[in-house]
């Protein structure tokens, strides 16, 4: 069991953030069973338990499979879910057919389902979350089970480890835990091997809230759910603050813009704000500000680094130096505005390194800065956290819902159909991508951008590095037609998945990559133009040496 100052804190958080936690049980509000006391499922102790540590609990008895399919749907809006493996409910049977034997539903059938509903939607993984506690009273099947569940839910795939002995299945986003009820154990040989894994009602909550702290603990992790902790505590005042009282006052607003689609726009705009305005009086960056020496202590090993020049190379014969929590928690709390002094100062006086080489050093470290916070085992995977990190800064798509079809607007990455190796990016303003006639045609500008191995400005969800082309003839510009009455241009998904923006004529399409966030896309822009306002003249040196 994790022990640790960081991981209190983040248990604290975790606490914090859950508030509900469902059962499915056929044994729910059901007198005990006393010829089969090991399925019996004791509601009012769990509820008892739960309300101890402020959680809302609700348990649900299925009667029929209509039961199963409303549960699915309370289950996705749980933090957290307690399943039954047996469910068992009278099947009812067609008239004309009682003489006919029942059919037996195998053994987690229903739980599977509800599984599979929670974590997938038409068998992709759903962006979410999500503990799955599978309850049992069948204390000697846990290992059959967790392989049942790996190997019909979630197809025997690499992308989540399944650990047999602890009875986990778990992927960064999804764990789903297999443990059974308490029950008396008749053979002392066997107690150790089965009580390990059983769960007492008193001692759910507290189990509960171990697995999911063993998901969030972490910094990024710790800061969201503060944030939605935050947002939940005030939703009532945020819903007071958007009253319909000033439904009047926004119609009013609307009626007198030119555009009034911009009305919509705004409001999308001041729930943004009001967000970000709550965070900061929340202090939530602050709460994040100090976990992080804790998160240092917790995390990171006190381990030799090796001493690079600044092309990467190694020193003959090997330097290295001692990678320490103090230098990494003086490099997070350093004041010094001037960021390669900062790194000289504290390498030079906490690893002993001379100024000469650690300001070598710096220049390589700089650009490969994750590896001073990863352990040794785990340095094969800086590319893949960096990758991660810039996409989550750079990409405004990462929260586009699946059944959202992209539109062409300002940011929006596109792919040649033609040439794969040929991508674009739309810098045509919003206002103008908008409001466009149906069966009008309406032109579009784009930058292109160039695969390179070096210095970049996107990364596409694949990790491919993309470079705009900077010379002010290349700019691209394509013409659509909106083909309804929503006044944008649409993608079209094709056979394989793929978003498609058709342009007017057929010789080419583009596969739509990405969105880039607003100001990204605007950076671009002006960067963009500022190469076409650059002026060439000739004039006297003496004087141009001298303009202020």
């Amino acid at each position: 069991m994790n022990s640790s100052t960081f991981f209190d804190k983040s248990k604290e958080i975790a606490n914090d953030y859950i508030q509900s936690v469902v059962f499915l049980d056929d044994k729910a509000y059901r007198d005990s069973d006393k010829e089969s006391t090991d399925h019996d499922f004791d509601i009012l102790k769990i509820s008892k338990a739960f309300a101890k540590e402020n959680k809302i609990c609700a348990a649900y008895r299925p009667e029929s499979e209509k039961d199963i399919n409303d549960f699915k749907i309370i289950a996705n809006k749980a933090d957290v879910v307690v399943l039954d493996w047996q469910i068992e409910f009278p099947q009812v049977v067609e008239q004309g057919l009682e003489e006919q034997d029942e059919p037996d539903e195998p053994r987690g059938a229903y739980t599977k389902q509800i599984i599979q509903s929670v974590i997938f939607d038409n068998d992709k993984p759903k962006d979410s979350l999500k503990l799955i506690l599978v309850y049992t009273g069948d204390y000697t099947y846990l290992e059959s089970i967790t392989e049942d569940i790996y190997k019909n839910v979630f197809k025997s795939s690499q992308d989540y480890k399944y650990d047999s002995e602890n009875h986990t299945i778990q992927s960064h986003q999804v764990k789903v835990v297999i443990r059974s009820k308490p029950a008396e154990i008749a053979f002392d040989a066997n107690k150790d091997k089965y009580e390990k894994h059983m769960v007492h009602y008193e001692k759910l909550p507290a189990f509960v809230l171990t697995e999911f702290t063993l998901m969030t603990s972490g910094l990024l992790s710790n800061f969201a759910l503060l944030s939605l902790s935050a947002l939940r505590k005030n939703s009532t005042k945020i819903l007071s603050l958007f009253s319909k009282e000033l439904d009047n006052a926004y119609l009013s607003h609307k009626s007198l813009l030119p555009s009034q689609e911009d009305a919509e726009d705004l409001l999308i705009e001041l729930f943004g704000d009001t967000i970000s305005d709550l965070l900061l009086y929340n202090k939530s960056n602050e709460e994040l500000r100090n976990l992080i020496n804790d998160w240092i202590q917790d995390n990171i090993n006190e381990e030799n680094k090796e001493l690079l020049k600044k092309d990467g190379a190694k020193y003959s014969p090997t330097e290295t130096f001692t990678r320490t929590h103090q230098i990494l928690i003086d490099l997070l709390n350093s004041t010094n505005k001037d960021v390669e002094k900062r790194y000289i100062e504290i390498f030079n006086s906490k690893a002993g390194i001379s100024k000469t080489k650690i300001n070598d050093y710096f220049k390589y470290i700089s650009l490969n800065n994750t590896l001073l916070f990863l352990n040794s085992s785990k340095e094969f995977k800086k590319s893949e956290i960096d990758q991660k990190f810039s996409i989550l800064t750079h990409h405004k798509s990462l929260f586009i819902p699946n059944n959202t079809i992209p539109k062409l607007t300002l940011g929006t990455i596109i792919r040649s159909t033609k040439n794969s190796d040929n991508y674009y990016i739309c810098i045509q303003q919003k206002c103008d991508s908008v409001r466009i006639s149906k069966n009008v045609e309406r032109k579009f500008l784009f930058i292109p951008l160039v695969i390179s191995d070096s210095k970049f400005d996107i990364l596409t969800p694949d990790g491919i590095k993309l470079k705009k082309v900077k010379d002010s003839f290349s700019i691209r510009t394509i013409k659509f037609v909106c083909k309804d009455d929503k006044g944008i241009i649409k993608a079209e998904q094709d056979d394989k998945g793929a978003f498609i923006f058709k342009q007017k004529y057929e010789d080419e399409h583009f596969e739509w990559i990405l969105d880039l966030k607003d100001l990204h896309s605007q950076r671009i822009i002006i960067e963009y133009t500022s190469q076409l306002s650059r002026v060439g003249l000739d004039e006297s040196e003496w004087h141009r040496r001298y303009l202020s």
